[in-house]
């Protein structure tokens, strides 16, 4: 853990609902870093769920105690609009007062070093329009890419990271000239492996065909896509997301293998030898992201060999038998 003080002036945008126990876990890493300008947005209770009113003060009683010399802006929204318009209008709000910035929801656990690598990405990268983003989020950093201390990737993980104003004006809710990148399979020419591919396909139709409508993130990632820019990414991860479980409105599964991830610091911003993206990271990144529980063993059987036992056990007449009844 980093613990080193430095001049830490890169302004963060807190996004928080419900969940006050998780938010304060969340907050005390950001009183730790004492930004000097903290903007704090928070989407509104939901009308169906009578408990969220009470949750939703509890919460933004949380992230009131600023003990700290700070200049805070605050956005509460008195109704509740949904994940992707709560997120992607607090994001403008954001971008609406700074040039660059950090943005952390409250269920992203940053390692204190987060911080600190951030500021000096964003500062490092500032006029290089190459780059998109700069993630926090590392979910394949049990294998290492390259020979520096964070690698570039075709990909902006989203639990804690950081942008400029200029990479947030290309962010669009709707995915533009979707059919034209499906019809023309430019997914081939960003993502080589056939599941990975697989994936973003599914996931964009979803938002384009308004199936999913509460994502912001596949909206930003498909035009990180289209522009063929990067995002940096640390060869550590830096976040763990704390909110997986029942209450989440994505993250459902607290089995899940992304809601288990270890945390390291990162005190070195040593930089790759060759500014390209590394593929292979952004093919085990896509499939990690794709996962899926296993389907039951009796499920993953060959339908052809299901058949075959049942017919070398005489079952099979037994089952068109009672099928019948």
């Amino acid at each position: 853990m980093e613990t080193e003080p430095f001049n830490f002036d890169t302004p963060i945008l807190f996004l928080i609902f419900r969940q006050p126990e998780i938010t304060r876990r969340v907050f005390e890493q950001i009183r730790i870093a004492r930004p000097k300008k903290l903007f704090i947005s928070a989407d509104g209770p939901r009308s169906e769920f009578p408990n969220d009113i009470k949750e939703c003060e509890e919460t933004r009683a949380v992230v009131s105690k600023i003990d700290w010399e700070c200049e805070v802006k605050t956005r509460y929204l008195p109704k509740n609009v949904g994940l992707k318009n709560a997120v992607s209008s607090a994001i403008e709000w954001f971008f609406d007062h700074v040039e660059e910035g950090i943005i952390l929801e409250y269920d992203c656990l940053p390692d204190p070093s987060f911080f600190k690598y951030c500021q000096t990405m964003l500062e490092r990268y500032r006029h290089d329009t190459r780059i998109y983003s700069v993630s926090g989020n590392n979910i394949q950093a049990d294998i290492r890419r390259g020979d520096g201390d964070y690698y570039y990737s075709r990909i902006t993980g989203i639990w804690g990271w950081a942008t400029w104003k200029r990479s947030w004006k290309t962010w669009r809710p709707n995915l533009e000239d979707y059919d034209k990148f499906r019809s023309h399979s430019v997914i081939r020419s960003i993502i080589s492996d056939k599941t990975a591919q697989n994936f973003w396909i599914k996931s964009f139709d979803q938002v384009h065909n308004g199936f999913n409508t509460s994502t912001w993130a596949f909206c930003l990632i498909y035009a990180q896509f289209i522009q063929g820019s990067y995002c940096i990414v640390p060869n550590q991860n830096l976040i763990k997301n704390i909110g997986f479980g029942p209450n989440a409105t994505n993250a459902g599964d607290p089995k899940h293998p992304l809601a288990n991830l270890s945390v390291t610091s990162i005190n070195n911003y040593r930089s790759p030898s060759f500014f390209v993206p590394d593929l292979e990271a952004d093919n085990e990144s896509s499939v990690r992201a794709a996962y899926q529980r296993p389907n039951p063993w009796y499920v993953r059987i060959p339908r052809r060999l299901i058949v075959r036992i049942l017919e070398l056990t005489n079952l099979k007449s037994f089952v068109k038998d009672s099928m019948r009844r």
